[in-house]
């Protein structure tokens, strides 16, 4: 549940225009939560942050790998990364 300051029940609609306002306010661009979401949740789960800790972050109480699933998206950061696990792991 989104709350404000006071613990007081908040829309989502709220709460993005809340953050549209700060982000103008200190000149940065205008990025949806929902796609800092999934960028700050495909970061840590490259930076390998635990499941358990990703599916906190993302606010699953199940801690199971439901939120991995939802929120990383893999890049070609990423498919690097396993392609020099791989090789390493048949000629190193």
């Amino acid at each position: 549940m989104l709350v404000d300051e006071l613990g007081q029940p908040q829309r989502t609609d709220w709460f993005r225009r809340r953050v549209y306002d700060l982000m103008t306010k200190v000149g940065v661009r205008k990025v949806r939560p929902y796609d800092a979401r999934h960028a700050c949740l495909t970061y840590l789960a490259g930076a390998g942050v635990p499941d358990v800790v990703l599916a906190a972050w993302a606010g699953h109480a199940d801690g199971g790998t439901l939120a991995k699933r939802v929120y990383v998206h893999p890049d070609s950061s990423h498919l690097k990364v396993a392609a020099e696990h791989l090789e390493s792991g048949l000629f190193g």
